[in-house]
């Protein structure tokens, strides 16, 4: 009973494994296009001229963007 659960797990994991990181590599944007992008929402955030509270949410805001950008979401 063990090693069949054990060998149900492992082809789940690889099944999912082999399913869900082609999308990954299938990314519609280019990484240099999301660093652009998140530079110019960088430089938009410091020139808003905000206080430091919405400052700092506006970067993180860029960040949160830079990271689904380049993990493709």
């Amino acid at each position: 009973m063990k090693k069949a659960i054990a060998s149900t797990l492992a082809v789940v994991f690889l099944l999912s494994a082999i399913l869900f990181f082609p999308l990954l590599s299938a990314a519609s944007i280019p990484a240099g296009e999301c660093w652009d992008n998140w530079e110019v929402c960088r430089m938009r955030a410091f020139q808003a001229e905000e206080g430091v509270l919405r400052t700092t949410v506006m970067l993180t805001v860029c960040d949160v963007g830079l990271g689904k950008c380049v993990l493709g979401f």
